[in-house]
């Protein structure tokens, strides 16, 4: 089972787990830019479970907003949101987010900041099994984005 597209966007509610750091984290900046980043995830699952399309695809690129809605219209699962947009997908993920991973138990286990460049790594339980996801984030403007997201066993290393 796959949650594709929308493994990441689960990702973030490692955050409520705590994470771990790469190493670097003894650097001020490092540690401030690992607090802006976990934000973020806490921000985005907070709207994911509201069903806030709005505030939760603010929180993503534009190039990521893009492959979620393309990933899930080509998806006839029962773990893919319909909608023609991120927004109305997010909206309609609230339900099968909150059936398939009811508990949030999730846990980031690795978060590296480079420059503008950030992944979390993050396993969690749904009622289907365990998954592991990379989610990467990129800042711009000052602001950190989700912009993408791997799951273990897809496509070769980012």
């Amino acid at each position: 089972m796959e949650l594709r597209g929308w493994a990441g966007a689960i990702a973030v509610l490692g955050v409520l787990a705590g994470c771990g750091g790469d190493g670097d984290s003894d650097r001020p900046d490092a540690r401030a830019d690992e607090a802006a980043v976990k934000k973020v995830l806490e921000e985005a699952l907070d709207a994911l479970y509201d069903g806030d399309g709005a505030r939760a695809c603010s929180l993503y690129t534009s190039s990521y907003r893009r492959k979620l809605v393309e990933e899930n219209q080509a998806d006839r699962s029962d773990v893919a949101p319909r909608g023609d947009s991120c927004e109305e997908q997010v909206k309609n993920y609230e339900p099968i987010l909150k059936r398939f991973v009811p508990g949030r138990d999730v846990k980031v286990i690795r978060v590296s900041v480079r420059g503008d460049n950030a992944t979390a790594v993050s396993v969690f339980n749904t009622t289907r099994g365990k998954s592991r996801v990379k989610e990467f984030l990129v800042r711009r403007d000052g602001e950190w984005k989700i912009d993408d997201d791997q799951e273990a066993g897809e496509g070769p290393p980012r």
